[in-house]
């Protein structure tokens, strides 16, 4: 890494920002700035427009308002789909453009033009209102407000499309999202009728230029096409790759039970090409055909076949753990064993920010609960490479950090840490375990008796010993600072929100782009 030149202080503060925040931060802004600009210039160019006077009279600043709004309707659709391209995006997330767009936070991006859209949609509809009572009162008793809000084409697709893309927003907000995951999933579908109406909504004229000789009324007709075009084929591109990609040669090859209500599923698929931290879209058709749920790899790109943990919490991995022959309490006894496995299909991997751990010169690893299984596969991966010359790149040390509330979690990846510290060189990797929830009075006996000091913990079985409460971060970036100085250190996490958000802050209240400081790149897992 080049050395770092003396700085002024706003510049070591502007370039900490940049770390973390502002890559995120200025293109959302600008993004916005450009809708603003962009609604100002269509305002005015309608509202002066000579070929619009006669409509005008009778619109007034309806006109502009909602055609305006209109535009950026069109502006957002025609970038939203591009944002679930996840094809599109792994290859983007592996140039140059990288450092500039923040390709890991699509789907942020994705929610942010979705309130867009819904901003602007509800100026569009606010301002045709106005616009249906004007022109009730000029043509009145021809023609009613209540009949061109329902009874007209621009009317009944307008309301049509609002209905759609209500349930959308709704049914994705997280809490219903992430409770009723279904509900989510088939209701985003109605994104075909939410553009199917869009499609048809500009073509019935409701808004014509001054006749005269040659002149098109209709100013060319509906533009929402011409929009939404490119990012439809890419996306239609994208889900036939799927559903191709799916029906590619597939088994299941092996089902594991661990503790804590987790299956760990080993899916044999040759032509299937990832990368260590990718994660992929697991569909089996017996439980549900037209839901595709991410999981994270657990497997390396070494091994010949793609694994995942899933913890059993909702209704498809319920259904999908018992289908593979996993009981879990008393409710589950007396249910045959199944007499074989189901076929599933399985898209990806796809990039995520996991992936970057091999580009620094130190890494840290932090999962939390069955947030560990991206870093699964990255430590398998620093296993087979450790022996490689040139196979770890810059990497030159790894802090991997499990933090669990259930004790029995961590047998889910017992027998790969200790092989990795059985085979740890020159003190390459750290583990660090934390066990967050309290432990009975008969488990603490358990613990005090089997604990063989200077040998093994007692609840994980490794070398390092295991740590009780929530870590601190301001203390691990501050030790961690003191050790690095003067590099870069990535830091990638997958878990709760709240935690995120706590390391996240951690990561940039650390952070020192001075001379001789330590910038933590922070990433974590979103898909």
């Amino acid at each position: 890494m080049p050395e770092r030149q003396r700085k002024t202080k706003f510049r070591v503060e502007l370039e900490n920002w940049m770390v973390n925040e502002g890559p995120k931060h200025i293109f959302t802004t600008l993004w916005i700035i450009a809708q603003i600009i962009y609604f100002v210039i269509s305002y005015i160019q309608l509202r002066t427009a000579p070929n619009l006077s006669n409509v005008r009279d009778i619109l007034h600043e309806g006109l502009p308002t909602a055609r305006s709004a209109a535009n950026l309707i069109n502006l957002n659709c025609a970038v939203l789909l591009f944002t679930v391209c996840r094809n599109i995006l792994s290859m983007l997330r592996t140039t140059f453009l990288n450092r500039f767009i923040p390709f890991d936070k699509n789907i942020t991006f994705h929610i942010v033009i979705a309130w867009c859209i819904v901003f602007w949609s509800y100026v569009h509809c606010v301002a045709h209102y106005f616009n249906y009572l004007n022109v009730q009162n000029a043509l009145k008793p021809v023609l009613t407000s209540m009949e061109l809000s329902w009874l007209n084409g621009p009317g009944l697709t307008g309301q049509i499309i609002t209905v759609a893309f209500f349930l959308m927003v709704t049914s994705a907000l997280e809490g219903v999202r992430r409770k009723y995951f279904e509900i989510f999933w088939f209701t985003h579908h109605l994104f075909i009728i939410f553009f199917g109406g869009l499609l048809m909504h500009g073509a019935f004229c409701f808004i014509k230029a001054n006749p005269g000789p040659g002149v098109d009324i209709c100013r060319g007709g509906p533009t929402f096409w011409k929009w939404w075009v490119l990012s439809a084929v890419a996306y239609l591109v994208e889900r036939i790759l799927r559903e191709v990609r799916g029906r590619q040669k597939t088994y299941i090859s092996k089902v594991v039970q661990h503790p804590s209500k987790v299956v760990e599923v080993q899916i044999k698929k040759p032509s299937a090409k990832t990368k260590p931290g990718q994660y992929i879209f697991l569909c089996c058709p017996e439980i549900a055909l037209y839901e595709w749920h991410p999981f994270t790899l657990t497997s390396s790109p070494h091994e010949d076949f793609i694994s995942v943990h899933i913890r059993v919490a909702g209704d498809w991995t319920t259904a999908f753990a018992k289908r593979l022959g996993c009981r879990f309490g008393k409710e589950d006894e007396g249910i045959p064993p199944p007499t074989s496995l189901p076929f599933v299909m399985v898209d990806g991997g796809y990039g995520s920010a996991s992936e970057d751990v091999f580009e620094y010169e130190a890494s840290v690893l932090i999962g939390a609960g069955i947030g560990v299984t991206p870093f699964a596969s990255i430590l398998k991966t620093i296993w087979y490479r450790m022996t490689q010359p040139g196979g770890l790149a810059k990497l030159k040390k790894v802090y991997f950090f499990w933090i669990c509330r259930d004790k029995d979690a961590f047998e889910w990846f017992q027998d790969l840490l200790s092989t990795l510290e059985e085979e740890n060189i020159d003190g390459f990797l750290e583990i660090h375990t934390y066990l967050t929830s309290r432990l009975k009075d008969d488990e603490i006996k358990n613990i005090i008796i089997n604990d063989d000091e200077g040998n093994a913990d007692a609840i994980t079985g490794l070398r390092s010993p295991t740590y009780f409460g929530r870590p601190n971060f301001d203390q691990i970036f501050q030790r961690l600072k003191r050790i690095h100085p003067g590099i870069d250190i990535g830091v990638f996490f997958c878990g709760p929100k709240a935690l995120s958000g706590t390391i996240h802050k951690a990561a940039n209240k650390w952070t020192d782009a001075g001379v001789d400081g330590t910038r933590f790149f922070y990433g974590k897992e979103n898909f």
